[in-house]
C-alpha cells in the first residue's frame, strides 16, 4: 500500500537515498554525492511544500517522488527539478497517481503552467509525462558542465497547462 503526501518535513538525506535508488545507472555518476545533490536541489530552489511522494505503508520507504520549484510567478509557473521511482515500483500507477495530487495541488494554488525537460534518451520518462498531460513544447540541446568537460544533452522541453 502507498501513501502519497508533499515532502515537507522530510529530510534530503531521505530524497536523496531514493533518487540514488531511482536512477542507479541512468544518472549516477562517481561524482554524485549527497553535498552535489543537496547543492543542485538549491541552485534549482526547492520547494517541498510543492513536492510530493510517495511512501510504501509497510516499509516506510520513499519509493516515488517529484521535486518542484517556482520558476516563475507571472504567471505562476512550477518546474519539476526532479521526478524518479524506484525500479520494483515502476509501472505500476505510482508516479501517475503524484501528477494527479500534483496537478489538483497546483491548481489549488493558482499555478497556471508547469513545466521541465525530459531527456531524448529517456522514452519511459517522456511516455509518462505525456500521459499525464504534458506537452512537447520543443526541442533543446543543452551544455552540461561537468568535473571531467562538458557535453551536449539533448532534451524535450514540455509544458502543461494547469488552468
Amino acid at each position: 500500500m502507498i501513501n502519497y503526501s508533499t515532502l515537507e518535513g522530510v529530510s534530503n538525506k531521505i530524497v536523496f537515498d531514493a533518487f540514488m535508488k531511482a536512477f542507479v545507472g541512468f544518472r549516477i555518476t562517481t561524482e554524485t554525492t549527497y553535498d552535489s545533490f543537496c547543492e543542485m536541489l538549491a541552485e534549482r530552489n526547492y520547494d517541498p511544500a510543492i513536492s510530493l511522494g510517495a511512501f510504501d505503508l509497510e516499509t516506510g520507504e520513499l519509493v516515488s517522488f517529484v521535486l518542484n520549484s517556482i520558476l516563475e510567478n507571472e504567471p505562476l509557473t512550477v518546474y519539476d527539478i526532479l521526478t524518479g521511482t524506484i525500479p520494483e515500483y515502476r509501472r505500476k500507477g505510482v508516479a501517475k497517481n503524484i501528477f494527479d495530487q500534483i496537478k489538483v495541488m497546483l491548481k489549488q494554488r493558482d499555478v497556471k503552467i508547469y513545466t521541465t525537460e525530459v531527456l531524448k534518451t529517456n522514452p519511459g520518462a517522456l511516455e509518462l509525462y505525456l500521459s499525464v498531460g504534458f506537452e512537447i513544447e520543443e526541442e533543446v540541446v543543452n551544455i552540461i558542465k561537468t568535473p571531467k568537460g562538458s557535453r551536449e544533452v539533448y532534451e524535450y522541453k514540455i509544458i502543461m497547462n494547469v488552468w
